[in-house]
């Protein structure tokens, strides 16, 4: 060892310790004695004693030292001549794992006890500042309630006249239900409230002309044991419906117990309390068996004189699934009801046949069953829609049930007219082949005002079905009407894109478009089992829904859903990008805008000019849906890109005034939106194609087609995984303000798939 050289300890030491690292002067020697070794072991053990605290160094030397960085608050000067000085030759033995001795112990204890001391007084002096706010706040909350009390004196509402306030409790109502009777909605909310508003809203008779009852709960034990609630319940109805005084009245009225007899008893109890006031009905909501409407037996239509709506629903009544029972005698009133604006009827558990309703003078109709119908075919429906000639609103939801017997389906030709039709729904199972086909129903309708359209279909096909699918028959009501329609809803039927397309050319005033399918979706080899090919009606030689193998041929009927060609394999021809019905429908809505409306011309950004030039279906200049401002499509075989250019071309660089297509020619739309009468083959004598009023109404639609309008929201559900490029672009869309919401799940892979309609679907 060359004692010449500057002397290190290891003493595991954290390696951020400063040490003394210069020669001790005083033990420094070039000799090798023995002296030497003890005078270097006396350093040695000099500087052992400097880190154990063992130093002869006087205490105040200590304390005099400057403190370490990790205690920062040690150097505030509000703490100087607070905290006890802290042994600093501790400060490297924090937060590591030395251990203390003995005397280091009773000095660290001793130091540890004198900052609580101190921590403890600043508790006690913290306590007595929270104190003193707490009662600051006391007393500004006492003068805060003095001074709204006296505020509340002049308040405007306080001068308001009685009647005005009358007007306000009446606009406290829901207006999408009936008043309940409870303390937290008007009117019962509205008495609460002081003594004054609960003598006006006594006094308003038109807050209590609505109510909703809600039966007792039943003793399902000892349904005779909850007679007494019931008529209690009865006791608050008439109270209720008096304070209604000569006001028309709005009931609604739900079941939840059974059928029994007993029930039917404490049922009527409920039913006896409205019936003094017949004559003040005006509009009924009954969901209830219609064996419970006992009590109304004998009432006829002169009882009924303010009748403007009935809403039927019974899911209790079971009946045989052949059965059609007549119209209940209790229920006579409705039959001819001189003021019948509004008819709903929803029976589930067979069928019935309709009463005499006054057809002409419906302007809402509501229809719907499971198993049998309220016409005996389709022909007796029609004939009795010919006379709905104020019809506003009509929902048909047609059997759903395979077993049914019903005729046989049975292609009619008989137009009528429904000159105020604005909203229009069908509802049914588009693969049975029965008289109430949803396609029997679209041909025959001419409805020039027509403004909503929804068509619900059924996924899946049944084994043998011949049944043509109703998109064919869209085409026909849209090109008989030639209407304004402004919302197309689509749901569970087999979309074929050029007929589609040729669809959205007839209805150029669009604004909201949904297409939702709700197969199950299996991938092989890139084709959709869950988007099949729909083969068209005047094919003599495949019919609907059967095979088709590489020559053209049928091979019979089968279940397009999920069988395919037994010539062809699946997992051997994929699908080109172009021949997906998803990126054709998209391409066609692509807007193709005239050069200087182009912001940009960026590869990733373009508007898809190309491919919409290339569309069959594209007209020159002449954008499809110009007015669409809302798209709801399920995609699960489109191009990611492909959407992103048609949000693209619908969002950016369009104002919110819209954006003209100052291009087009005179009369370019009404020649390419509409076909025209001599070119139709659906005009008939009886059409309204050549009416004044609706030839105004196309001029008004060509006239607001050269104005392409921004979009406003867009969802689309793929059965993909999200691209990267996909997922900027929309992040874009969103942070400039576009409501996009596009939701991505995983792809199957021959696996079973429920579906919401059609339950467990597998592939063959």
């Amino acid at each position: 060892m060359d004692i010449d050289q500057p002397l290190y300890v290891d003493l595991n030491i954290p390696p951020n310790t400063k040490w003394v690292t210069e020669k001790p002067p005083a033990y420094h020697t070039s000799s090798s004695s023995s002296s030497s070794w003890r005078k270097a072991l006396e350093a040695v053990s000099h500087q052992v004693d400097m880190v154990d605290g063992r130093s002869s160094c006087d205490q105040s030397s200590r304390s005099t030292a400057s403190p370490p960085p990790e205690f920062p608050a040690l150097s505030d000067p509000t703490l100087v001549n607070v905290l006890p000085s802290p042994p600093y030759h501790y400060a490297d033995k924090l937060y590591t794992n030395y251990i203390p001795s003995i005397p280091q112990i009773t000095e660290i204890k001793q130091y540890v006890a004198e900052v609580r001391q101190k921590i403890s007084l600043f508790d006690d002096r913290a306590a007595e500042l929270e104190a003193a706010l707490q009662e600051l706040y006391t007393k500004r909350s006492q003068l805060s309630e003095i001074a709204t009390a006296h505020a509340a004196l002049i308040s405007p509402v306080r001068r308001l006249p009685p009647e005005i306030l009358q007007l306000i409790f009446v606009f406290c109502l829901s207006s999408t239900r009936n008043a309940v009777m409870h303390a937290s909605e008007a009117p019962v909310l509205l008495g609460r409230v002081c003594s004054e508003w609960r003598r006006i809203s006594l006094a308003t008779p038109e807050v209590w002309s609505s109510l909703h009852i809600v039966p007792p709960n039943v003793n399902f034990s000892n349904p005779a044991s909850s007679s007494s609630r019931f008529q209690r319940k009865k006791d608050l109805i008439e109270m209720w419906l008096t304070r209604s005084g000569a006001c028309p009245l709005s009931v609604s009225f739900v079941w939840f117990a059974g059928d029994s007899a007993e029930e039917i008893k404490l049922c009527g109890i409920l039913l006896q309390s409205i019936l003094p006031m017949c004559g003040r009905w005006k509009i009924l909501d009954f969901q209830v068996p219609l064996k419970m409407f006992q009590p109304f037996i004998g009432l006829t239509v002169d009882d009924v004189p303010l009748l403007e709506g009935i809403s039927l629903m019974d899911n209790r009544t079971p009946l045989d699934s052949d059965e059609v029972d007549r119209w209940p005698e209790s229920l006579n009133f409705a039959e001819g009801a001189s003021k019948l604006r509004t008819f709903t009827l929803t029976f589930f558990s067979g069928g019935i046949r309709l009463p005499s309703i006054p057809w002409s003078q419906l302007t809402t109709l509501y229809l719907e069953s499971n198993i049998a119908f309220f016409f005996s075919d389709s022909r007796e429906m029609l004939t009795a829609f010919a006379n709905c000639e104020n019809l506003q609103s009509c929902t048909l939801k047609f059997p759903l049930s395979h077993t049914a017997t019903l005729p046989a389906f049975e292609k009619l030709d008989m137009p009528i007219t429904l000159p105020h039709l604005a909203v229009l729904c069908l509802d049914g199972d588009q693969h049975l082949h029965n008289t109430f086909h949803m396609s029997n129903t679209l041909m025959n309708l001419v409805t020039p005002k027509l403004r909503k359209l929804e068509i619900l279909g059924r996924s899946g096909r049944p084994d043998g079905s011949v049944a043509p699918e109703p998109l064919s028959a869209i085409r026909t009501l849209l090109e008989r009407s030639r209407c304004p329609l402004e919302r197309l809803h689509v749901e569970s039927i087999t979309i074929l894109a050029e007929a589609f397309i040729s669809c959205l050319r007839l209805v150029p005033q669009l604004k909201d478009l949904i297409i939702h399918h709700w197969a199950v979706r299996v991938h092989s080899g890139g084709y959709s089992l869950g988007m099949p090919p729909l083969i068209e009606e005047g094919n003599e030689n495949v019919p609907v829904g059967g095979t088709v193998d590489q020559e053209g041929q049928g091979e019979g009927v089968g279940d397009i859903g999920t069988e395919v060609a037994p010539n062809i394999s699946v997992t051997s021809v994929p699908r080109k990008e172009e021949e997906i019905t998803e990126n054709q429908i998209l391409k066609a809505l692509t807007i193709r805008r005239p050069p200087n409306t182009s912001k940009r011309n960026h590869s990733t950004e373009s508007f898809d000019v190309e491919a919409s030039h290339q569309h069959p279906n594209a007209s020159d200049g002449l954008p499809i849906c110009p007015r669409l401002r809302s798209f709801d499509f399920t995609m699960c075989d489109a191009s990611q890109v492909l959407l992103c250019n048609f949000v693209s071309s619908r969002w950016e660089g369009i104002p919110e005034s819209g954006l003209s297509f100052d291009s087009l020619s005179e009369d370019g739309l009404l020649e390419n939106a509409f076909v025209r009468p001599q070119d139709s083959p659906f005009t008939s004598p009886s059409s309204t194609l050549s009416s004044p009023t609706n030839l105004g109404a196309v001029e008004d639609i060509n006239e607001k087609t050269r104005v392409v309008t921004r979009i406003k929201s867009v969802k689309c559900n793929f059965t993909a995984f999200e691209e990267e490029g996909t997922k900027k672009r929309m992040q874009k869309f969103r942070i400039e303000g576009l409501d996009a919401q596009i939701t991505y799940q995983m792809p199957l892979s021959e696996e079973i798939n429920p579906s919401p309609w059609t339950g467990l679907d597998t592939p063959t």
